[in-house]
């Protein structure tokens, strides 16, 4: 069937099975005569519709919501009202009373307390309780364990129900059938197997809020592939599962795919990263080797191109190593990868390792990915993050005032390179963070790696306008690192000063009062509230 060509306003999907689904269509027919319709419903994930209008009326839906504890009960909201159909579309009611003619733009279904929820337009928000008896709400899922696997392979699958209802499921049933080119190996909670059926019967699952999780039961079923499986077939699907309860008929299930991988694969991760060394020491990255491949294997470790001394040790960074242990299917190992920056390296040199796993099953396979190290020669790192050419260039001040202090340092420009690696950080034990007029929330992309840093012993100065303002200043990093109380509010924030005064028990202390040099010509903050966890300092 032939959608029509109108503005698509909602889709609803079933929870458990993602092939089942409807879609509701704004505009009234006469837009699209040739192709009449407001609700189409599909059984196979979009590959066909049926249109499930019925005697609802040429109106735009706009809003639809499926019934998780009535398999074929759908709520519509519509211009005209709300609507329910209790045969999947078939038929169409108008829904409550009491409610005006008007638009419901949005449904809510609260499936615990059985509260369908409505937002009208322009006349306010309305709710209809279900008074009827409690029902279960019961939504499944199957999932493998994840791992590649091959001819020969156990695949293990979870079969989970979640009870989203405000009543209990009793005398639960569970039929899979066992996937093809697979035979069955085992299954818990009583699970049999019976004419290629495993079935587990008298299970009990809970009501419970979904807020919180909502009530569970789950089941396990063990398979075994085919040894001798054809090298036409790329992958194990597990499809079918039923579920019933004394209370009524559940839902179907989602078809769960199980790629089939080769015997012999492994990736590492990630795939390229950047740090820097102090010369005459040596920076350490984690890299981690995964088996792709369905055959325990281990992988030999080489490093290649670059001009900085690399080598391999385990996940301490102690053992040092040449190949990772026997890896199972799908199992990881980090490895600690050095690279030594020498004595006698410039400042700023850089070198780039390319580091390689191989398998030892199959030499042919590897997997490789590149580090960047940059050798550090100076203390202090200065980070510009004034966003020029955009917004006003003030590094030359910084520059200057570091360069007049007789610190030598490095320079890095956010706007050029606006990824900071937090391996380069750690190079130096200073660093100077100027943002200029950046805003908003300068810092706010670069809390964790400031944290991180700071937690290893660096020291951070930051400078710049509207550093805190408003939500900026509220965070964690802000109380705990930079040890600043900051309200959000413009009770602290853009107060006009011709002075600045020093803080006493802060970097400022003893300063003094110092004119307010106009380099932005804004008004900046005159003074910042320090914590209690604010540590004193003396100036230097």
């Amino acid at each position: 069937m032939r959608l029509p060509q109108r503005p698509v306003s909602s889709i609803a999907v079933d929870r458990s099975n993602w092939r089942n689904a409807y879609v509701a269509y704004n505009g009234f027919d006469a837009a699209t005569p040739n192709r009449p319709g407001h609700i189409f419903k599909t059984t196979d994930g979009g590959q066909s519709f049926q249109n499930m209008t019925s005697n609802l009326p040429d109106t735009p839906v706009n809003w639809l919501v499926l019934d998780p504890a009535y398999a074929d009960t759908i709520y519509a909201g519509t211009d005209i009202g709300p609507f329910v159909s209790f045969n999947g579309g078939g038929h169409w009611y108008a829904l409550g009373r009491n409610l005006p003619i008007v638009s419901v733009e949005q449904l809510n279904l609260d499936t615990f307390h059985r509260v369908l929820a409505g937002g009208t337009h322009g006349r306010g928000a309305w709710s209809l309780t279900d008074t009827s008896a409690p029902a279960p709400a019961l939504v499944l899922s199957t999932v493998d364990a994840g791992v590649p696997v091959g001819p020969g392979s156990f695949i293990d699958y979870t079969l989970s129900l979640q009870n989203i209802g405000n009543g209990p499921a009793t005398s639960v049933r569970i039929t899979d059938p066992i996937p093809a080119h697979t035979s069955f190996v085992s299954a818990d909670n009583g699970g049999r197997l019976e004419d290629g059926l495993v079935t587990w019967s008298g299970l009990n699952v809970p009501t419970g809020n979904p807020l919180v999780g909502g009530g569970h039961a789950a089941v396990h079923l063990r398979v075994r592939i085919d040894p001798s499986l054809s090298s036409s077939v790329k992958s194990i699907v597990n499809d079918g599962v039923q579920v019933r309860s004394a209370q009524h008929d559940s839902p179907s299930g989602s078809p769960t795919t199980t790629p089939i991988a080769p015997p012999f694969a492994v990736s590492i991760s990630p795939s390229a990263q950047t740090g820097g060394a102090l010369t005459g020491t040596t920076q350490s990255y984690t890299e981690t080797v995964k088996n792709l491949g369905f055959t325990t294997d281990h992988y030999n470790l080489t490093s290649s191109g670059g001009t900085f001394a690399t080598s391999f040790f385990d996940s301490t960074c102690t053992t040092s190593i040449t190949a990772t242990a026997n890896l199972a299917a799908g199992a990881t190992q980090d490895v600690c990868v050095k690279v030594a920056a020498p004595a006698t390296a410039a400042d700023g040199t850089s070198s780039t390792s390319t580091v390689t796993a191989t398998s030892a099953g199959s030499p042919t396979v590897s997997a490789s990915a590149s580090i960047t190290t940059i050798a550090v020669a100076v203390d202090t790192l200065l980070v510009d993050e004034d966003g020029s050419p955009a917004n006003p260039d003030t590094s030359s001040f910084y520059d200057a005032a570091l360069t007049g202090a007789g610190m030598a340092h490095d320079t890095w420009d956010l706007a050029a390179h606006p990824a900071l690696p937090l391996k380069y950080m750690e190079a130096f034990k200073n660093i100077v963070w100027f943002t200029g007029i950046s805003y908003p929330g300068p810092l706010l992309a670069y809390e964790r790696s400031l944290a991180a840093y700071l937690d290893n012993g660096g020291h951070l100065m930051v400078s710049g306008q509207d550093i805190l303002d408003q939500g900026a200043g509220t965070t964690d990093f802000v109380k705990n690192y930079l040890h600043v109380n900051w309200d959000g509010s413009e009770t602290q924030n853009d107060i006009a000063t011709a002075n600045f005064h020093s803080v006493a028990g802060s970097l400022t202390d003893g300063i003094g009062t110092v004119a307010r040099t106009p380099v932005l010509g804004t008004p900046f903050m005159d003074e910042i509230t320090l914590n209690n966890a604010a540590p004193t300092r003396s100036p230097s």
